[in-house]
């Protein structure tokens, strides 16, 4: 009976993570949209005043500015720092951000509101490099890292632009997800709680880009251990892929909505891993899916950042890929 009822729970879960557990039928309010995405099981809504608390615990703004610190925030981006401020940080951690919109009616007015809808999972690595360090040197011979009893999290967010601020979170919830489940998902081609990095799986005809750096302000903090945060690598991906403009301030543009792909369902997925080496570094992998182009259909972009001497920035390389639509017989 036990086998039977995580079976049950495990479809239930597959079936709201991969977005499939309810059709989005007539949506024509932001309320709407913000409940068709977040008030699904096992996601439980959590209160707005509370993360939002929780999250500006973690901003610095510009004292001399007239926006609120965090106004500039992409949705993914401050989804992501959302997440980072409620849970309990891990030293080891795989982040996977999927983006999709939905645009919905606002009278009086002609113009649609597009309301971003994003989920982050955080997968907890820390357990899987303990028993790779286990079968490599022994269980005497390795220590127990600190964290490694913190469940893998999931965070569902719907936002919207408001005057002064890019992404006002309308929504969110959250849920943990069950070892047994986390082990079946996958992040662009690496299982999601492996320590294996993605970086390194996907195999594309990467072409090098342009070097990035780390010479713009912002609300959160840009280096963690001498390497870009994640959410500094996020925003470093955006703005690589067309959705953000940088200059000393990285800002939102968004993503266009995408013919072909039913309103609500993500197109964009991110992934970010930090604390997988010995040393310190991240990367980043972005896989952006039907382009409104009539040559490429997926756009992908990787950054990795490694530490040098403590005295220097660290090294960073941005390298891109793409795939074109598959080209029908004459």
């Amino acid at each position: 009976m036990k086998t039977l009822n995580l079976l049950v729970l495990l479809i239930g879960l597959w079936a709201a993570w991969s977005g499939q557990a309810r059709q989005i039928g007539d949506i024509d309010d932001l309320q709407a949209a913000a409940d068709w995405f977040v008030t699904v099981d096992p996601y439980q809504v959590q209160p707005l005043e509370r993360i939002e608390q929780s999250l500006s615990r973690i901003l610095h703004g510009d004292p001399d500015s007239i926006f609120l610190p965090g106004a500039q925030l992409s949705p993914p981006t401050r989804a992501l720092l959302t997440l980072e401020a409620a849970e309990k940080s891990v030293a080891s951690a795989r982040f996977r951000i999927r983006y999709g919109l939905i645009q919905v009616s606002t009278p009086p007015k002609a113009a649609p509101l597009t309301v971003s809808l994003v989920q982050v999972d955080r997968f907890n690595l820390a357990p899987a490099r303990y028993q790779a360090l286990v079968r490599a040197h022994g269980k005497a011979a390795v220590r127990v890292p600190d964290g490694i009893e913190v469940a893998h999290v999931s965070w569902r967010f719907a936002m919207r632009p408001v005057m002064g601020t890019v992404a006002m979170t309308a929504d969110a919830a959250r849920a943990d997800i069950p070892e047994a489940f986390a082990e079946t998902m996958d992040c662009l081609g690496v299982p999601c709680t492996a320590a294996q990095s993605s970086a390194t799986a996907t195999e594309l005809d990467w072409q090098p880009g342009e070097t990035p750096s780390l010479d713009f302000q912002a609300d959160y903090a840009i280096n963690k251990e001498q390497v870009p945060s994640p959410a500094a690598v996020l925003d470093l991906l955006l703005a690589a892929s067309q959705a953000a403009s940088r200059n000393d301030r990285v800002m939102w543009r968004g993503f266009e909505p995408r013919e072909g792909v039913a309103p609500g369902a993500p197109f964009v997925d991110i992934v970010i891993e930090t604390g997988l080496g010995q040393d310190s570094s991240i990367s980043g992998l972005l896989r952006d899916d039907h382009l409104m182009d009539h040559e490429i259909r997926t756009q992908w972009l990787r950054l990795r950042a490694a530490a040098t001497a403590p005295d220097q920035p660290p090294a960073m390389d941005l390298a891109r890929a793409a795939v074109p639509w598959p080209r029908f017989p004459d």
